[in-house]
């Protein structure tokens, strides 16, 4: 063998080592997997609260009966409210003031009982973290 067949050869696998190698190095699939994990989840708040909004709209037009509503009205909600419960675990953190700001948009913009609803629940959510830091 010449010595450029094998300075070709040692490259080569170098190369391909590197290549192997960089996965394990740049460590980003577990922030990747919890990206997709996230997205997912809001995915599937967002599809409880176009349900239940939807569910609104039958109910007005009258295409179901009150005890139907009431029942899938309160279980997509107890739906709704536990994967936003798990967005808040898993929620990257944010300032107080965007929170507040997010809050007040909220409220000035959304004349819907659920996003009222929403709203009403971070803001308590906001006042019992600032009572216990208040007490630390």
């Amino acid at each position: 063998m010449s010595g450029g067949g094998l300075i070709i050869g040692i490259g080569m696998l170098l190369i391909g080592l590197a290549y192997l190698a960089l996965p394990f190095l740049r460590g980003g699939k577990a922030t990747s997997e919890q990206a997709r994990e996230r997205l997912n989840m809001i995915a599937a708040y967002e599809r409880a609260l176009m349900t239940v909004r939807d569910l609104d709209e039958d109910y007005q037009v009258g295409k179901l009966s009150e005890e139907a509503y009431t029942a899938e009205r309160a279980r997509w909600m107890e739906h709704g409210v536990t994967l936003l419960q798990l967005l808040e675990v898993n929620e990257p953190k944010t300032s107080h003031k965007q929170r507040k700001s997010v809050e007040t948009t909220l409220i000035t913009t959304n004349d819907d009982p659920v996003e009222q609803a929403i709203a009403a629940y971070v803001r308590t959510r906001d006042g019992a973290h600032e009572r216990v830091k208040e007490k630390s």
